[in-house]
């Protein structure tokens, strides 16, 4: 190979493939490179000497090791960014590593006191669309996932105060939020039934309650049509009894 053919094909793979951390590293061992296959030619050009072969021996060697060290720093670098991209990959689409999840049951036990729909905003006072269904719920209450899942968020949020999104593969998502206490992480595996928070007052609230949303393709729905039926556990009911919504109720 030609000293200039192999000085593009090294540093076609370093700046394409080395990352900044290493790029000390990559600069002194490009550089070596470069030099080496000069060198060589410019060896080979010279008369035959006594000493000729052992210069040539030394010369290759170099360059096998060099070589070698470049090709494993490589490989370590692409494993690092597959890792990378297939933990990001995971948040986004965690049904390509998990069975699909519909969420199922209720995230706690206790009356839905605010219903999903249009509703008179208890701290605004106007009409607006509540995109969920609040429970009843005394502060530190142990809030349950609905569904098997990858959390896809967990933070604070304006007006969902501490919020926490799971994804559930085909499109499900589930919504916890006004909660006192996250206990999971953004990209942690949870299962049906696991508790991942506790409910508080946090964001827009009058009071201690949860806030629940099971959202399809991003477009909210109805979380009762998604309770089982607790005297049919095999049968999905699509109405959800509520308690009057009183004019003081949370948000």
């Amino acid at each position: 190979m030609a000293p200039s053919e192999y000085g593009n094909t090294m540093k076609k793979h370093f700046f394409t493939h080395i990352s900044a951390k290493r790029f000390l590293l990559s600069l002194a061992l490009g550089s070596s490179l470069l030099w080496s296959p000069v060198t060589l030619f410019a060896e080979r050009a010279k008369p035959v000497e006594s000493n000729s072969a052992t210069k040539e021996n030394s010369t290759e060697k170099l360059l096998n090791n060099t070589e070698r060290m470049i090709e494993q720093l490589i490989l370590e670098i692409e494993s690092e960014n597959k890792n990378s991209a297939e933990s990001d990959e995971l948040v986004r689409n965690p049904n390509q590593y998990a069975s699909f999840s519909m969420p199922g049951i209720k995230p706690l036990i206790g009356a839905i006191t605010s219903a999903f729909g249009f509703r008179l905003h208890p701290i605004y006072n106007d009409i607006r669309f509540h995109s969920g269904v609040d429970f009843s719920a005394s502060e530190g209450t142990g809030v349950h996932s609905t569904g098997d899942g990858i959390v896809a968020f967990s933070g604070y949020e304006k007006g969902y105060g501490q919020k926490i999104t799971i994804n559930h593969g085909n499109g499900y998502k589930t919504v916890y939020a006004h909660l006192s206490k996250s206990l999971v992480r953004q990209g942690q595996e949870v299962t049906q039934g696991e508790i991942i928070a506790l409910s508080g007052n946090t964001g827009d609230s009058t009071g201690p309650h949860l806030h629940y949303e099971i959202q399809k393709n991003n477009v909210t729905v109805n979380p009762t049509a998604y309770f089982f039926d607790e005297k049919h556990p095999a049968k999905l009911i699509s109405t959800q009894k509520t308690l009057p919504e009183p004019s003081g109720n949370n948000s």
